[in-house]
């Protein structure tokens, strides 16, 4: 007779960062956020599933102070109230950039270099960005906030971040997946020595285990991806645009040759729900449990929903949500 292995129960995060595009174009509100979002909602309805939303708070912080947007940012900040009432998680994500960033003849400028990781600033200013993106999100929520994902990935070196955390109170990231690598003018992940743990803790360096460290990595599942994966991901668009065209009307930052190097030959990136991505969501959740992991953090973009991704990952909550926890870092805490 075979073996037969049987899976313990399994925590799924679900986590979302909520936000625009930082190429040339944005994007709008309605379809890279808002539309997308109530999109979301829709799926977890009745199934007991809470999802983790990180808020890119550099947007509300800019946008407030234009008051041509006050009618989207009234409506972001209300689906961001929504999203507490309906037991969803809010915390906080930071794309620095947005210290930088203007609103002009109707469109934003982002302005990339020298700011989009908060390692390029200097002490004060970290401190200060971290500290008041997160104050402004605890005020509008009502309820502390004590998780973090940076935009980008780009938490490293954590040594740079580390007083800040401390000072303004986050606990937990959520920025590595493991064996990740990026290195452009703007980007700075390398998370191949990242332990192959679902969590774990640290002190000064987001890849290496500290037993009694003082935060927690909730580690964003990988996966190894083919080359033949890249080329169905960047030909379905075109060829099946109703199917697979993303909800969100930007454009996507540089990545620099990573597009080529994903097309000739094998790639480590993020579990996600985005787009063609939501594919492997079987795959890691499988991967997860034959690493005996206790749970597995998925990252999406409600900006990268397709109508591919929310069939797929509407078939993913219903085949799995009776069997594990959806579950989110409020409720872990």
């Amino acid at each position: 007779m075979m073996n037969s292995i049987i899976f313990a129960l399994m925590k799924i995060f679900l986590t979302f960062d909520y936000e625009l595009f930082f190429g040339k174009q944005s994007g709008t509100v309605a379809k890279c956020m808002l539309e997308p979002t109530a999109d979301l909602f829709k799926l977890a309805k009745g199934k007991d599933v809470a999802y983790t939303f990180f808020i890119d708070v550099g947007y509300l912080i800019q946008a407030d102070r234009y008051p041509e947007l006050f009618d989207e940012v009234t409506k972001v900040k209300s689906q961001i109230k929504e999203m507490i009432n309906l037991g969803h998680d809010v915390q906080l994500h930071i794309h620095p950039h947005w210290e930088k960033a203007r609103f002009t003849e109707g469109a934003w400028e982002m302005n990339t270099r020298n700011a989009y990781r908060l390692s390029v600033f200097d002490s004060e200013d970290r401190l200060a960005i971290v500290k008041s993106y997160k104050l402004y999100l605890e005020a509008l929520i009502g309820r502390e906030v004590i998780s973090f994902r940076a935009g980008g990935w780009c938490i490293q070196p954590f040594s740079e971040l580390r007083d800040v955390f401390k000072e303004v109170g986050l606990k937990i990231d959520s920025s590595v997946f493991h064996n990740g690598y990026l290195i452009t003018n703007d980007y700075n992940v390398d998370f191949r020595r990242a332990p192959l743990k679902s969590k774990y803790k640290f002190e000064m360096n987001v890849c290496e285990e500290v037993k009694d460290g003082s935060f927690t990595e909730y580690q964003i599942a990988s996966f190894r991806y083919r080359p033949s994966f890249y080329w169905m991901l960047y030909g379905l668009g075109k060829v099946l645009p109703s199917k697979h065209k993303m909800i969100g009307d930007g454009e996507f930052i540089s990545q620099g040759g990573n597009k080529f190097l994903s097309l000739t030959g094998y790639t480590t990136t993020h579990v996600s729900t985005d787009g063609y991505y939501a594919k492997k969501l079987d795959a890691g959740l499988n991967k997860a449990e034959h690493l005996e992991h206790n749970e597995i953090i998925i990252i999406g973009h409600p900006k990268g929903n397709t109508t591919y991704s929310m069939n797929k990952l509407n078939k993913f909550i219903v085949n799995n949500h009776k069997k594990h926890t959806f579950t989110s870092f409020v409720k872990e805490s």
